[in-house]
């Protein structure tokens, strides 16, 4: 729900949100190979994927913080409260 708010408003699609949306399918996919080299009980591969998912991770965390959290604060204004109040966590 945020970042459709944040590109309507913006008009950007293919700035930061593109990029946190393709940081999301590259740590999906990591985690779809972690289960994989936790079946074939593969120790050294899991691990060395567990390593890359902390440091993507990590790095995406600062660039939400950073950059998309003060963008999108500035873009929806007091509108955000209301975006995120919308969004339904299980």
């Amino acid at each position: 729900m945020l970042f459709p708010a944040f590109e309507e408003r913006t008009g950007q699609t293919m700035g930061p949100t593109q990029m946190m949306r393709s940081e999301h399918i590259q740590m999906r996919q990591l985690l779809t190979e972690m289960a994989i080299a936790l079946e074939q009980r593969s120790k050294d591969q899991y691990l060395g994927l567990a390593d890359t998912l902390m440091m993507i991770m990590q790095q995406h965390n600062m660039k939400e913080e950073q950059v998309l959290y003060p963008m999108t604060e500035q873009a929806l204004g007091v509108d955000a409260a209301g975006v995120l109040e919308r969004i339904d966590i299980p």
